[in-house]
């Protein structure tokens, strides 16, 4: 029998329950050191390394992520801290 391979992406799924999340819930969980002022300005300009986006052109419509765009940055962040890591203690 095949063994199921899970990715960050699934993960990120099986934990939000769906493919966009709120950026506030990304907030909260990667980025609670963020005022939520920096928060909406960081989203305006695109400053997070993933992509924002709202659903409704209004201001106060909120901004969502995807998934895949959230476990990649995840992916890459350990990469290169693992990369450092190994680099340090060989």
């Amino acid at each position: 029998m095949a063994s199921l391979q899970l990715n960050t992406s699934d993960y990120l799924f099986m934990k939000y329950r769906s493919m966009t999340i709120l950026l506030d819930e990304v907030v909260k969980d990667y980025y609670p050191h963020l005022s939520k002022a920096k928060v909406l300005e960081k989203a305006r300009n695109q400053e997070f390394p993933f992509s924002c986006f709202k659903l409704d052109k209004s201001q106060k419509a909120p901004y969502f992520v995807h998934v895949k765009d959230l476990a990649k940055v995840l992916d890459q962040q350990y990469v290169l801290a693992n990369r450092d890591h190994v680099t340090l203690h060989q």
